[in-house]
């Protein structure tokens, strides 16, 4: 099993989302503001300075569809490149 963590720019969450219903990832947990900076897209601190936040995903799903997940997450990303979207997995040893 893998975690699936996801930190985006709120502006593409609805993409996001649909994107994991699309890849039949029903079981989420989802970190509504977050703050970060990419090396593409700058700091998104939600205040006056740096508008703007972003949003996590979690997800703990077998490791065929973390894969699956990331492939389409590139695509996106590819696609999108000043969206402001970041994804990477961790192992899951157990989970209840």
């Amino acid at each position: 099993m893998k975690q699936l963590s996801i930190a985006n720019d709120i502006a593409i969450d609805s993409d996001i989302r649909a994107l994991l219903a699309e890849l039949g990832i029903e079981a989420w947990t989802r970190i509504p503001r977050a703050a970060g900076k990419g090396p593409r897209t700058g700091a998104r601190e939600d205040d006056h300075v740096w508008p703007g936040y972003n949003a996590v995903t979690l997800a703990v799903v077998d490791d065929a569809v973390a894969a699956r997940a990331l492939d389409a997450l590139r695509v996106f990303r590819e696609a999108h490149p000043k969206a402001g979207l970041f994804a990477w997995t961790t192992s899951v040893d157990a989970a209840l």
